[in-house]
């Protein structure tokens, strides 16, 4: 693979040629610092601005042509990555080289650059028809999350972190924020972002690089000049107390939710360590300290999992349980974190999740997705590329793991209890 940088004053671009692939893989981020009463409007904007444009007006015109640049794929999203807020747009195509028109190349790279800079907005107000398609499909998407215990709960926990902290908000949002937004207010969002968000263009496949950079050049003109360095990190201060939480809600069951600050890591712990621990512990599938403990010895639950957030500085818990085991399932959690703390796991086990993350980051990057969010991570946040990753994983030690184990301080058990009584005869 050969990497290659393009600056211009407005935005870079960053390309990796290979030609593994018979399709291309493009990204362009917007970012900007997380802004609590933003991240819906960027939802929002980043759907809404691939649905339609001033040239194509409803997405069944962008679908039309895209079928036309043979079955080119194209849509936007936004991420919150710790304090980092990113819109996204994302194009994949196929190689040109299989292709017979001589300008294709260039017919595919203008289009997301016209539907950006064009969006379909009249009188300073997005186009009512569209921003109610994308309205009601946000609607339902939010609705969607409501209706799932684990992801209602975890949201709910989350939310119970210093209310100033990026963490604690949602890209999703509310309901009730959905409906404060009207096409007057998008098309603001519109302007904010690009008069005030810098960009980057990342672009993976087996093309002439410097002519993609002309092309792009060409019909891409950001007026932010590309100076501005962003934080992912997140800093969360650990609590002197633990905060108890506990909700009721409209479901069967009830979830325990339990977030950790992860405290003063090493770089190594952050980008490799950590996920070591957090495997063993309770990201690792069925024969982790958490699944055996409150499944396979004590029938607490069907499944229990935990989540490192490197950006936030956390470790998530979450299992669904009965209401009355919510005490046991806290004490065996405990009990799993005092296992790691006095090494109580074998070489067999972490020669084991070497294998799994080796394997795991092979098939990440056996597509031009996986490699272009490895170089996103990599000017990003200094992620180590693939072979330095493959060296470091090799090399962690049970001592490592161990060590790091005292890092980890409790900061909220959040319970969302459910009705149990509903699921009586």
């Amino acid at each position: 693979m050969e990497y290659k940088k393009y600056e211009y004053p407005s935005f870079n671009i960053y390309t990796v040629k290979t030609n593994r692939f018979k399709t291309v893989q493009m990204e362009i981020i917007f970012k900007d610092d997380v802004k609590k009463d933003e991240l819906l409007l960027k939802t929002f904007l980043a759907d809404i601005m691939t649905d339609c444009s001033e040239e194509y007006k409803s997405r069944k015109e962008v679908v039309k042509k895209l079928e036309e640049l043979y079955q080119a794929n194209f849509y936007g999203v936004t991420n919150k990555l710790g304090s980092m807020m990113m819109t996204s747009f994302v194009l994949s195509f196929l190689n040109p080289s299989y292709v017979k028109e001589e300008n294709f190349l260039e017919e595919v790279l203008k289009l997301p650059f016209s539907m950006i800079l064009k969006p379909f907005i009249k009188a300073q107000e997005f186009d009512i028809k569209n921003f109610n398609i994308v309205k009601n499909r946000l609607n339902d998407e939010i609705l969607g999350v409501n209706e799932d215990i684990g992801r209602v709960a975890v949201k709910k926990a989350i939310s119970n972190l210093d209310e100033h902290s990026p963490s604690s908000f949602s890209v999703l949002g509310s309901i009730e924020e959905l409906e404060e937004i009207t096409p007057k207010r998008l098309a603001e969002a519109y302007d904010k972002l690009i008069n005030n968000n810098s960009c980057d263009i990342f672009i993976v496949g087996n093309l002439d690089m410097d002519k993609v950079a002309n092309i792009i050049f060409k019909y891409f003109k950001n007026p932010v000049v590309n100076t501005r360095k962003y934080s992912l990190y997140v800093n969360n201060e650990p609590v002197k107390k633990v905060k108890n939480i506990r909700e009721t809600s409209k479901f069967l069951e009830t979830s325990l939710v339990n977030i950790y600050n992860v405290c003063d890591l090493t770089l190594k712990e952050k980008m490799t360590t950590f996920h070591f621990y957090n495997y063993l512990l309770g990201g690792g599938g069925l024969n982790t300290k958490l699944y055996q403990l409150l499944r396979e010895q004590n029938s607490l639950c069907y499944g229990v999992k935990s989540m490192y957030l490197k950006y936030d500085g956390l470790l998530l818990i979450q299992t669904s349980i009965s209401k009355k085991d919510v005490g046991k399932a806290t004490k065996l959690i405990n009990q799993a974190f005092k296992e790691m703390r006095l090494g109580k796991f074998s070489e067999e086990e972490i020669n084991s999740a070497k294998e799994n993350f080796i394997f795991s980051l092979n098939l990440a990057m056996d597509s031009p997705a996986g490699i272009l969010n490895n170089y996103v991570f990599n000017i990003y946040d200094n992620l180590p590329l693939l072979e330095e990753r493959i060296k470091l994983i090799k090399d962690i030690t049970k001592d490592e793991i161990v060590l790091l184990s005292n890092k980890i301080k409790p900061n909220i058990s959040f319970v969302l209890e459910g009705d149990e009584t509903h699921g009586e005869n």
